[in-house]
């Protein structure tokens, strides 16, 4: 819906009746602008507008609810500043926690049905806003009433309305994914949501994959292909794991995002796409920027429009509410004594993902009722590998199999992944090696038995995973 009334909008001023079209939020960010040239990201340092007499309306409309009117400004009665514009009709009209803002520039003046029309248009918009916030059970909401949950709900609304690319930032199960299908959701964007799971696509074949490639363009190309981005188009396309791209490729990305123009491998001919690109991380890209696993460039184009998801064990007050929006997994069982302490009570490393595992294991394997007891055996294995720190038999036995000549990979890498080492005890021995060598990275290479050529891959490892010191 909101993309049929931009284009509305946009449609009005094809017609030339209107010179501005402005949707900005009651604390100033300006969302979205249309129109004459609107320079700047808020009201307050934005030109190309009537500034002081948006702030005037907007320190009297400092309440703004669905009963507010549509304030009206005519050639008589316009501020110094839009007099200076050579604006002769404003319209402002509250939309919930927005105003639309709608101006007729030097030469017209609305007619009372054009204003009917424009008031039409904004009382759907402020329907569709109003229906995005209070819908509580749609697919994939981010479940939670806390204030870090409400703050990713209201950047969800925010973003729908944008057009720039947005970064997902979280651990591994958080949600990234459900948060950006509701963000394409909401934009109503025409063309799909198409998902580019990067840590399954051979990085070799990441450009086939993305924009599609001819017969014959390289050995085993048989066929022509579409590309994600052509299947993406007029929608969007959500890189998950945005890490994992090679640095090669990352320029290639960057130039799309900026141009919308890519080329079909094996193909003379550029095409052009319009598709919103959404990437989600658990890495720190920054510092993989500093670590140069990342491009600077496409991390500052990625990261205009950034959600932060919190992990499960900050926000257990949603526990109760994930469990109750997915009880079909409990096959109709009832939670007995202590089901909900022994939930709380663990720290959920895998986070959602991780509970919804748990809940569906006491469908198949518990009785009714199912106690914390029958919780707390579900989680034993997890319980034992979240304890802080390795027992020093445990550790040893870590030391002889790196001096018998294994390698970090299998030593660290595999049971990590497979989660027989958790987080801790891996941070614990990188530092007892960064001790070793002199707190640098690279003299870690030879007590873990890696090559320099390792560097890159054992940093990109380290930081993906956040098991580097800050």
């Amino acid at each position: 819906m909101l993309e049929i009334l931009k284009e509305s909008l946009q449609d009005i001023l094809l017609d030339k009746r209107v010179s501005l079209v402005m949707l900005y939020h009651k604390d100033g960010e300006i969302l979205w602008s249309r129109g004459r040239a609107v320079f700047g990201t808020s009201i307050a340092e934005g030109r190309g507008f009537p500034a002081g007499l948006i702030q005037k309306n907007m320190a009297v409309k400092k309440s703004v609810s669905d009963t507010d009117r549509l304030i009206y400004f005519h050639e008589e009665n316009v501020s110094e500043s839009a007099q200076k514009l050579l604006i002769k009709h404003i319209l402002i009209y509250p939309v919930n926690d927005y105003f639309l803002y709608i101006d007729s520039g030097c030469t017209l003046s609305f007619s009372k049905s054009e204003i009917e029309k424009i008031k039409l248009l904004a009382d759907l918009l402020q329907k569709t806003i109003s229906q995005i916030k209070h819908q509580n059970r749609i697919f994939g909401e981010p479940s939670g009433s806390g204030e870090a949950m409400n703050q990713v709900k209201e950047l969800i609304l925010k973003f729908s309305i944008e057009e720039d690319c947005v970064l997902l930032c979280g651990e591994t199960g958080v949600g990234k994914s459900y948060v950006a299908e509701l963000i394409h959701r909401y934009s109503g964007l025409k063309g799909n949501f198409i998902v580019c799971d990067t840590t399954t696509v051979n990085q070799e074949l990441l450009e086939s994959e993305l924009f599609g490639h001819k017969r014959g363009a390289f050995t085993g190309a048989v066929a022509d292909k579409k590309g994600l981005i052509d299947t993406a188009d007029c929608g969007t396309l959500f890189f998950d794991e945005i890490s994992e791209v090679s640095l090669s490729f990352q320029a290639k990305l960057l130039r799309f995002i900026e141009t919308k123009n890519y080329r079909v491998v094996g193909d003379p001919q550029e095409k052009k796409a319009d598709v919103r690109i959404i990437a989600a991380t658990n890495s720190n890209l920054a510092q993989m920027v500093s670590a140069k696993l990342f491009r600077e460039d496409l991390f500052f184009r990625l990261n205009i429009l950034s959600i932060k998801i919190p992990p499960l064990r900050e926000r257990k007050n949603d526990i109760q509410r994930l469990v109750i929006e997915k009880s079909h997994y409990l096959k109709g069982k009832i939670p007995g004594k202590h089901f909900w302490e022994a939930l709380a009570d663990y720290r959920w490393p895998g986070n959602i993902r991780e509970l919804f595992t748990v809940i569906k294991r006491a469908g198949i394997l518990c009785g009714s009722p199912i106690t914390g007891d029958d919780i707390k055996k579900l989680l034993d294995e997890n319980l034992k590998l979240d304890q802080p720190s390795l027992e020093k038999n445990v550790f040893g036995k870590i030391w002889k199999r790196f001096e018998s000549g294994e390698d970090f990979w299998r030593v660290i890498k595999e049971p990590f992944l497979n989660r027989e080492l958790n987080r801790d005890q891996v941070k614990e021995i990188i530092g007892v090696a960064l001790e070793r060598s002199k707190n640098k990275y690279s003299h870690c290479l030879k007590l873990f038995n890696l090559s320099p050529s390792d560097y890159k891959p054992f940093i990109r490892f380290l930081i993906r995973n956040q098991l580097n010191a800050e």
